[in-house]
């Protein structure tokens, strides 16, 4: 997968110094100025300037003056010049030339020289490079190692964009070889930095890359929205490159689904954009071949030989990174003429290259369709051989997760067993051999399997029977409150019913016995008392006052009883709130003005219900001495406010507390409406 970011590397690769366009006779100047001038430093500053015009261009000699460049830098001791040079050598013959063996020996050649004079941000860079080349050339562990490398003395350097780089290439590693999950990992990793960074170029690369694991994964709704807002981005900043990218992963996407117009509409599109990016000649070749097999599949044979004529109007469309792409345009043109031997020609030619190569999905479409031509030509062996292979590619593509080992062994040991009965007739004793080992493997994947299902049960029903714990927790905390709460209203009922109104007779009876002495005064004090008490264990009336009208006779008593001058902001009228979580908002309004009547010294305190679309919101601002919120543990932990707590909690509502010292207090309690 490695290959469709290709298209990044061109754009991305921050080591380089390249222009855009040059022309022969300001490199023949260049050359000329060169050979004339005396001093070394200037000379070795017209070398650098030359490497760039020329950088990646191969009519212009980029190689030998690169070459050049290089021994005359480390001769004048510019080790760093030298290094940066490397790199971009180490690049072409990666990702322009496709020779990735030959950047393994030019950096052989110059690092033991350059190591020790560098700066860290060099040596990141020339890890990299020579990452990409043993990447590419199979030994995908070497290359991680040069990756984690790179990471390292970035970091040393303390350059987060290169650290990104060496992060991200990780993650495309990781994806070819079917990683999944650490690939998703490391490109999010590497896309976090770009965005701390501003890269916008690579965040979009990074969400495209993300895109695509989705995609690879089966996800293809999910990859299409993660898409669709790379697209958005990328158009916005005007990144004609990536959008090409972008583009091009969406045809492949509608292929898997069946959808050839909107495939054929998606490619289109990426030709479009791409004329208006720098590299249009770049991605011309590539688009070109994905039209002729998109075209040859769906039965325009005559519009795919006319794309394939244009491709080959230039020989360079059809060498380095081309090639492989080249085989498998003209392969599948051949399949759609029926001409079953030419395309058996240029299949094994696409197969042969790509086996050299690490890209195991190609590997996977070079067996396909040698399996397809196989068929057609009635060879059934080797269509055979090769759907087994193919099959087997796909299988490991897909394995997502490695605790699906049954299926894994399962269908390792079907494989097999149909390759004992091609072989049955070659040898008896071979089949028994096989055999065995094909049963040994299937009896220790089963016995993995078995210790890995009875590990997710016991979890499972750890978390099952933790989950219950707490769901009767909190039931039982919700029946005790509502205990609490009937006693509450019970004794409130008996006071204000049994005793207040005993103490109001008394209280007529001396009044009517003693006509000289009137003094009740002692009475009268004892059933404000007894009121009081029984409005603040329950509310008097609130089951016929509502919860709005209870608040604001609590904040009327309170601004009777009180220094401090309570004010009320209520204009709503009804509360879409079950009458069950009701009593529970009172008593958390009620502990909040109890704490700041006790607490807050404060002059003034606002009380105020604000109607949200999906919740309602009460809350309590004062403008006394306030706390810290990080320092005063002590208050917030005290029984009060744990019982607000508790309660907040039991009907599901969000509390907010902020306080600041000198400023005052506010609380917030939002409720979710019914």
């Amino acid at each position: 997968m490695r290959f469709v970011f290709i298209y990044f590397l061109l754009f991305t690769y921050t080591f380089t110094f390249a222009q855009n366009t040059t022309h022969q006779s300001k490199v023949d100047a260049l050359k000329a100025q060169i050979k004339s001038e005396k001093n070394n430093g200037e000379k070795l500053k017209l070398l650098d300037s030359l490497t760039n015009i020329t950088y990646h261009k191969t009519a212009l000699g980029f190689d030998s003056i690169s070459r050049t460049t290089i021994d005359y830098a480390i001769q004048l001791d510019s080790f760093n010049l030298a290094s940066r040079t490397t790199q971009n050598l180490i690049n072409y013959y990666n990702n322009v030339l496709g020779q990735p063996k030959e950047g393994i020996i030019i950096f052989n050649t110059y690092y033991n020289t350059l190591k020790n004079h560098i700066t860290d941000r060099n040596l990141a860079g020339i890890y990299i490079d020579v990452g990409d080349s043993f990447y590419f050339d199979k030994e995908v562990d070497t290359a991680m190692s040069y990756y984690k490398k790179a990471k390292i003395y970035a970091e040393k350097a303390g350059n987060e964009r290169v650290k990104a780089f060496a992060v991200l290439y990780q993650g495309y590693a990781y994806t070819d070889e079917g990683e999944f999950v650490k690939a998703s990992q490391h490109i999010q990793e590497a896309s976090k930095i770009f965005v701390a960074v501003k890269d916008t170029f690579n965040i979009i690369a990074s969400k495209n890359m993300l895109s695509i694991l989705y995609s690879t994964n089966g996800f293809i709704n999910q990859a299409k929205k993660e898409r669709d807002e790379t697209i958005a981005l990328a158009e916005l900043s005007k990144n004609y490159g990536l959008l090409t990218s972008l583009y091009s992963n969406a045809a492949a996407d509608n292929n898997k689904q069946g959808l050839q117009k909107e495939r054929l509409k998606n490619l289109h599109k990426a030709i479009a954009v791409s004329e208006k990016s720098n590299n249009a000649a770049y991605f011309r070749p590539i688009h070109l071949q994905s039209l002729i097999i998109a075209y040859a599949e769906n039965d325009s044979i005559a519009k795919a030989k006319s794309y394939l004529n244009t491709l080959r109007q230039d020989t360079k469309n059809m060498e380095g990174i081309y090639e492989s792409k080249y085989y498998k345009a003209c392969g599948y043109l051949a399949f759609a003429e029926k001409d079953y031997n030419t395309a058996l020609i240029w299949g094994l030619k696409y197969l042969d290259l790509v086996r050299a190569s690490n890209h195991m999905e190609n590997i996977e479409v070079g067996e396909s369709f040698l399996a397809k031509v196989y068929e057609e030509l009635k060879e059934y062996n080797y269509a055979y051989s090769h759907l087994k292979a193919a099959k087997k590619i796909e299988d490991s593509l897909k394995s997502v997760q490695k605790n699906n080992a049954l299926s894994y062994y399962q269908t390792l040991y079907e494989t097999n067993k149909r390759d004992q009965k091609i072989k049955e007739q070659n040898s008896e004793i071979k089949l028994l051999d096989e055999q065995n080992h094909r049963k040994a493997q299937l009896l220790w994947g089963s016995i993995i399997l078995l210790i890995a299902l009875f590990s997710i049960i016991y979890l499972w029903r750890s978390r099952q029977y933790s989950q219950k714990s707490v769901q009767l927790q909190k039931a039982f905390a919700q029946d005790l409150i509502h205990s609490i709460e009937n006693e509450r209203k019970r004794i409130s009922s008996e006071l204000h019913d049994s005793v207040g109104q005993s103490l109001l007779l008394i209280k007529n009876k001396i009044f009517l016995e003693n006509k000289d002495n009137t003094d009740t005064s002692l009475v009268d004090g004892a059933i404000d008392e007894v009121r009081t008490i029984s409005q603040q264990l329950h509310p008097f009336q609130f089951e016929k006052l509502g919860l709005i009208n209870s608040i604001k006779n609590t904040i009327e008593n309170f601004q009777k009883n009180s220094n401090i001058f309570y004010s009320e902001d209520i204009e709503i009228e009804v509360l879409n709130i079950s009458k069950d979580k009701e009593i529970f908002i009172y008593r958390m309004l009620q502990e909040c003005l109890n704490n700041v009547e006790k607490h807050s010294e404060a002059k003034a305190c606002a009380v105020s219900i604000e109607n949200l679309k999906d919740a309602v919101l009460f809350q309590v601002k004062d403008n006394g001495i306030g706390f810290d919120v990080t320092e005063n543990t002590k208050l917030l932990n005290s029984l009060g406010m744990k019982t607000i707590k508790e309660r907040a909690r039991l009907i599901g509502a969000q509390l907010s507390i902020n306080s600041v010292k000198g400023k005052g207090t506010t609380i917030q309690i939002k409720v979710q409406k019914n």
